[in-house]
């Protein structure tokens, strides 16, 4: 039980808490071992999780803090509050007020819808982790779809790891402040409107995002490092589900537009493709999914633009042991130039408030003019630990 005095009179609220405690080693095989690179390093994180509903029908607070530190010290250790918000809900209307993270999307290999919260670059390599972002939120549910409407004050640039880091971008990225293409900088207030619904077998969400764009260019500085710079973008995007049976049928495309001063041009993206499973394998041991994705970007820089043709395959097992085993593999060949990338995930619960984790990735001929390129010999192999409390 929580207590707090307001006006004199004390507010007492239950309060739920969950906290989250792992541990990380991440390993490059294909380094050197007589070079200066990094060829392991480890982390440990912690994550915390409360929530209180005040005693209230329509009031909900959360607050999660996380917080990592790394045996390479420095800007690796990193702090960020996921969440920090209250939510009101009453009738058909919802209302977020402070720091939340939102998740748009329905593809497997990629996110191109997913553009409210910042990339955390430092968390990890797939662009899976987000950092936490500032926002009201007011939301109307109808029968079948939902509108909502955000308001984005603040903005969070982009970390990047430092050049001497496995990963790293093939370029210096300079200290100094970045550039922005709004006049008033990271305060510029940015705006998106979602319709997300379901009609019989289709599930889909419309959305619109007008404000900074959380991907930035670079902008070469006479030192020889590169600048970011996020300019003002408007997008709209589409995300598609239609289940037939066994079968799922995914899309999501975008076209970004580009305000003034800006070296990116306007351009259209899309991934499209299929997942099919196979129900009760092995004496209902588990359940394989066979997946499918085409990548398509109309921007004509391969140095530059990765995954402008590109093919995802894969398979996910799901098992049904009483651990929840997962194994994803999946490959993504450039149908292009021949470069491939191989990733593998899997997951498995030990004892009662466990999960080990592996994820792997193998950059395998990578054509020197591939915007991935600079990755060739950046194999990594990371194992994880989570202990939950």
């Amino acid at each position: 039980m929580l207590c707090a005095a307001t006006l004199g009179s004390p507010v007492c609220a239950d309060l739920s808490q969950q906290f989250e405690l792992s541990f990380q080693g991440q390993f490059f095989p294909s380094l050197s071992l007589d070079s200066n690179d990094i060829q392991e390093q480890f982390f440990a994180g912690v994550e915390a999780e409360f929530i209180s509903d005040f005693e209230s029908d329509y009031l909900i607070g959360t607050f999660l803090p996380y917080g990592r530190i790394a045996s390479a010290g420095g800007d690796m250790n990193h702090v960020d509050i996921r969440e920090l918000n209250l939510l009101y809900t009453q009738d058909k209307w919802e209302g977020i007020v402070g720091i939340s993270r939102v998740f748009w999307g329905v593809t497997e290999s990629g996110h191109l819808v997913d553009i409210i919260n910042q990339t955390d670059q430092l968390e990890g390599f797939d662009g899976e982790d987000k950092l936490g972002q500032t926002m009201i939120r007011i939301s109307r549910l109808f029968d079948q779809n939902t509108v909502d409407l955000y308001v984005l004050p603040g903005f969070r640039e982009r970390e990047f790891l430092l050049s001497d880091q496995p990963l790293a971008l093939p370029f210096p990225v300079s200290n100094d402040k970045p550039l922005y293409g709004a006049d008033n900088e990271a305060q510029h207030v940015d705006f998106a409107l979602r319709l997300s619904g379901y009609q019989g077998m289709a599930d889909y969400g419309l959305s619109w995002f007008s404000g900074t764009s959380r991907d930035p260019e670079f902008i070469i500085q006479p030192s020889g490092a590169y600048r970011p710079r996020y300019p003002l973008i408007h997008q709209v995007g589409l995300d598609l589900q239609l289940t037939l049976d066994s079968w799922l049928w995914k899309l999501e495309a975008i076209h970004r537009t580009f305000e003034s001063d800006t070296i990116t041009d306007d351009f259209t993206a899309v991934i499209g493709g299929t997942e099919y499973t196979i129900y009760g394998l092995a004496a209902a041991l588990f359940d394989l999914g066979l997946l499918a994705e085409w990548h398509g970007d109309n921007r004509e820089d391969h140095t530059t633009v990765p995954m402008q043709n590109d093919l995802f395959t894969g398979m996910r097992a799901s098992f049904s042991d009483t651990q929840s085993s997962e194994f994803l593999a999946g490959i993504f060949s450039d149908l292009d130039d021949g470069s491939n990338s191989v990733r593998v995930e899997a997951s498995r619960r030990i004892l009662d408030d466990a999960r080990i984790t592996l994820e792997a990735q193998s950059f395998v001929n990578v054509d020197s003019r591939n915007a991935l390129s600079y990755l060739k010999s950046s194999d990594f192999v990371l194992l994880s630990l989570q202990l939950f409390f």
